[in-house]
């Protein structure tokens, strides 16, 4: 889809008998800008939204598509994850399509508050100006006919109020962006809410907010479908997650995960290293050197992958397991068939966690 921008821009001029150049204005401007179109394969949905508005207790619902490494929406979205009328007191969330031919400009500069964008008075020079079109133009996408932008990924943030013993209160509540006022603590991913309410609570206690007792939230509903695309994730959590207690390898293998090898660190710099990794830290039984440095086994969670029954010999999907030769598994299909046949946790010593290893969901 092509959409024709018409904008202004400042250039250096040097009028007749004169010696100086001067910022001159000029208002024929154009470029032609190309709007990509997609369908919903392409963009698939990662994240469903719905709940109801806080002010007006109407219901609403909503997906996150996506796509190019972004996440997309169909709606004008407040900050807290609710649909925002793109003027005071309507209705109109939906995003407009881009017309033929959108002008910009705007006595001076280039602006429009229905498409958002937004320049600046002074020096705009012709390349700078193109070059903020062309950046404008990637914020939009048409996915199966709908016009979608670029949204922000939404996250949990647990707020306080007030002076503390019911003075305001504690809440969990949902914002789109980091505020660095606010300590990255009380931030968390949206794979984390039970997370968030636990820390919600402890704060509540501390300060004595009684009557945000026991802890519950109350806004937009996210669904993740997609967990891989959520890369917000709350420091406290992700390091409880990474790092294991001497001792409970055998658990972690049974969530999937495999030793690989081991590493010498101190938590920070092993927390920097592996924050985006799928991996489980395992403490090893002595304390740290003289230099803090502790040695952890590196287990790494496995792939899913093609692999034979090692009963029926047909073809299933599946996660090795340490205890089967290497590409055999169970399948779906023979698993009522083996598991009476074994006693006292036999069987998963033998085929690993239902659900992990065998018989995965599609």
């Amino acid at each position: 889809m092509k959409t024709r921008i018409l904008f202004s821009f400042t250039e250096s001029v040097i009028p007749p008998r004169c010696r100086k150049s001067r910022l001159v204005t000029r208002n024929d401007g154009e470029v032609d800008v190309e709007i990509t179109e997609l369908s919903s394969e392409q963009a698939p949905v990662a994240i469903r939204a719905s709940g109801t508005t806080l002010t007006r207790d109407l219901a609403f619902a909503y997906d996150l598509r996506w796509w190019g490494g972004q996440l997309w929406t169909p709606v004008s979205l407040d900050s807290n994850g609710e649909p925002r009328g793109r003027t005071s007191g309507q209705d109109n969330c939906d995003w407009p399509a881009l017309p033929e031919v959108l002008d910009l400009r705007q006595g001076g500069r280039n602006q429009c508050y229905t498409y958002e964008f937004y320049s600046t008075f002074g020096s705009n020079p012709r390349e700078e100006v193109e070059a903020e079109i062309q950046a404008f133009a990637k914020r939009h996408v048409v996915i199966d006919g709908i016009p979608h932008r670029v949204a922000p990924e939404p996250r949990y943030v647990v707020m306080t109020f007030g002076l503390g013993s019911n003075h305001g209160g504690t809440a969990v509540m949902v914002d789109s962006h980091f505020n660095s006022n606010i300590r990255t603590e009380s931030y968390f991913g949206l794979l984390e809410l039970e997370a968030a309410l636990a820390y919600a609570t402890k704060i509540a206690e501390e300060r004595r907010d009684t009557k945000n007792l026991p802890m519950q939230y109350h806004g937009t509903k996210f669904d993740v479908l997609m967990p891989e695309v959520v890369t917000v994730r709350n420091p406290l959590v992700q390091k409880s997650q990474l790092f294991c207690e001497f001792g409970t390898a055998p658990e972690q293998a049974l969530a999937g995960y495999r030793l690989t090898g081991t590493v010498v660190g101190t938590e920070e710099e092993l927390l920097q290293r592996y924050e985006s990794k799928d991996v489980r830290l395992v403490r090893s039984p002595g304390g740290p050197d003289e230099d803090g440095k502790h040695q952890f086994g590196l287990m790494v969670m496995q792939p899913v992958r093609q692999m034979r029954c090692a009963c029926c010999g047909g073809s299933t999907r599946g996660r090795q397991w340490h205890n089967q030769d290497t590409g055999w598994g169970l399948c779906t299909s023979c698993v009522d068939y083996c598991k009476p046949r074994f006693q006292n946790g036999e069987f998963e010593r033998t085929y690993g966690a239902r659900g992990v290893h065998f018989d995965i969901p599609a």
